[in-house]
C-alpha cells in the first residue's frame, strides 16, 4: 500500500465527495500507479488538469508517485496559465468541440453563437469512436459522461456540469471564454457548417410567399441547402444570446 497525500483546487473539487473538497486527504494505493490512474480511481476527468505538482514540482500524468508524496491538482484557467501546462489546453481560440449524443441541443446553441460544435446523432457511436474522433481531430469533447472523459484518446475535453441547456450554454462560454468569439447567425444549426450569403433571386424557389417582400439578406448552407433570413424566429434566438451572454457575466457585441 503506497500513501498519498492530495490536494485538488477550484473547479476540480466538483467531482470530489464533501469530505474531501477544499482539502488535503490522505489516501492508500495498492502498487505503483500513475497520476492518471489515480485520477480515473477518483473519476477525476484527466482533460480538466492543467498542472500537477509532486512535493511542488511539476510532474505529467504518467508519473508514478513516492510514498508520501503530496500530490496538488489544478484546473485549466485561461488568463493564468502555467509556464509549462498539461497537455489539455486546446491550442486554438476559440476552440473547435465535439459533443456526445446527449448534447444535442447544447451544439445547436454553440452554433447560433457561430461556434464549430460537431453533434453525432443517434444512433450513439459509443465512447471509443467518440474519443477518438476527439482526439483525431483536436476538438474539445463536451460530455456528461466523466468515463468518457478518463478514456486515453481524449486531449482536450470539459465535463458540463449543467444539465439545462441554456445555463450549459453559459457555462461553456464562460469556462472556454468565448464571448470575445461569439459571432451568431454565422453557421447553419443543422450542418455546423459556415453560411455563405445568396442573392434572393437564386433562393426564390425556397421562400414562402411574400418573405422576398420583408427580407434582402439571405444566407444558405453550402452542405444542406437550407435558407436563412431575418424573420421572427431570428428575433427569439437574439433574446436568448443577449440572455444567455449578460447573464454570463460577459457582453459581446454582434
Amino acid at each position: 500500500m503506497r500513501t498519498l497525500w492530495l490536494r485538488f483546487y477550484a473547479g476540480l473539487n466538483d467531482f470530489l465527495p464533501a469530505r474531501w473538497k477544499q482539502r488535503t486527504f490522505k489516501l492508500g494505493f495498492l502498487g505503483r500507479p500513475t497520476v492518471r490512474e489515480i485520477l480515473v480511481q477518483l473519476n477525476v476527468p484527466p482533460p480538466e488538469v492543467a498542472l500537477i505538482l509532486a512535493d511542488d514540482r511539476p510532474v505529467d500524468f504518467d508519473y508514478r508517485p513516492e510514498e508520501g508524496e503530496r500530490l496538488s491538482f489544478y484546473p485549466i484557467f485561461y488568463h493564468l496559465l502555467p509556464a509549462e501546462p498539461l497537455h489539455t489546453l486546446p491550442p486554438e481560440r476559440p476552440p473547435r468541440f465535439l459533443l456526445d449524443t446527449h448534447l444535442g441541443r447544447l451544439a445547436r446553441y454553440l452554433r447560433m453563437l457561430g461556434f464549430d460544435a460537431e453533434h453525432l446523432p443517434d444512433p450513439d457511436p459509443g465512447d471509443a469512436a467518440l474519443a477518438r474522433r476527439a482526439g483525431d481531430d483536436g476538438r474539445v469533447l463536451l460530455t456528461r459522461d466523466r468515463r468518457l472523459l478518463a478514456r486515453k484518446a481524449v486531449r482536450y475535453g470539459y465535463f458540463v456540469r449543467a444539465t439545462s441547456p441554456r445555463e450549459q450554454l453559459a457555462e461553456v462560454l464562460d469556462r472556454f471564454e468565448l464571448h470575445e468569439f461569439v459571432n451568431p447567425f454565422s453557421r447553419c444549426m443543422c450542418c455546423n457548417v459556415p453560411l455563405e450569403p445568396v442573392d434572393a433571386e437564386a433562393v426564390a424557389a425556397q421562400l414562402p410567399p411574400g418573405i422576398r417582400t420583408h427580407y434582402t439578406e439571405f444566407y444558405r448552407c453550402p452542405a444542406c441547402g437550407r435558407v436563412y433570413w431575418e424573420g421572427s424566429h431570428h428575433a427569439r434566438m437574439q433574446r436568448l444570446i443577449d440572455q444567455v451572454v449578460r447573464g454570463s457575466g460577459s457582453s459581446a457585441s454582434h
